[in-house]
């Protein structure tokens, strides 16, 4: 069965119901219009509905990631709030936009956006085994740790809290790439690393990290993993 459209709700989710940065547009509606293009509506109290036409392939025919969705939405958002975004109206004068064209002429970009806070929730919902990036589970390790909180210390550093062997610890994950000093992307090495470094056959690997000389009243401990990748 084909689980793009499920994976494409689950992307967006985080942003149903809540104005998209810098707009008061958010998501209305979100379903697949036939097997090459997803729609988005964008709803606002101030102007008329945005019905965004979203491509399911690129231009090199593969599957475009769904994280892609969400820059492409925030920036058609702005550029319909600030009155620059170009649109047609279809047979009932709804506005409708094709994202595919604003690509195109260089309007949305096709790396996508990312920003810190897109990274924070990626790993929340990877350390939890949020199906969105895993099958359904409890965590995605249950065996080695259940994560139970977290703490974004500063806007590059995640201190996330998990249940272990080793009692309740603060592990801190960086949020940006220290080589190219953006945001990371989703996808990367959280849950991955972790289950390495927790690994109970190897004991040294996690005390290596220990951080001595700060205290956290949430947990037992502290490991610094912002430069272990």
């Amino acid at each position: 069965m084909d689980d793009f459209p499920t994976r494409v709700l689950l992307t967006l989710r985080r942003f149903i119901g809540v104005p998209l940065p810098a707009t008061d547009y958010s998501i209305h509606a979100a379903y697949q219009t036939n097997g090459n293009r997803y729609r988005v509506r964008l709803a606002s109290p101030t102007s008329a509905s945005i019905n965004v036409d979203l491509p399911r392939h690129g231009a090199d025919g593969e599957q475009i990631g769904t994280w892609w969705y969400v820059g492409a939405l925030r920036q058609t958002a702005r550029m319909a709030s600030v009155g620059t975004l170009p649109f047609v109206r279809d047979d009932h004068g709804h506005r409708v936009v094709e994202a595919a064209d604003l690509v195109a002429v260089g309007k949305l970009s096709v790396e996508g956006e990312l920003t810190e806070q897109d990274a924070l929730d990626y790993v929340i919902g990877d350390l939890t085994g949020d199906p969105l990036w895993h099958e359904a589970a409890a965590s995605a390790a249950p065996d080695l740790y259940r994560l139970v909180g977290f703490d974004l210390r500063t806007r590059a550093v995640v201190r996330v809290y998990l249940l272990c062997d080793y009692g309740t610890i603060g592990v801190d994950l960086a949020l940006y790439d220290a080589d190219t000093g953006r945001a990371r992307n989703v996808g990367w090495w959280a849950a991955t690393k972790l289950i390495a470094i927790l690994n109970p056959d190897d004991g040294e690997t996690l005390a290596a990290h220990r951080v001595y000389v700060t205290t956290d009243p949430v947990c037992d401990a502290v490991y610094d993993l912002t430069n272990w990748a």
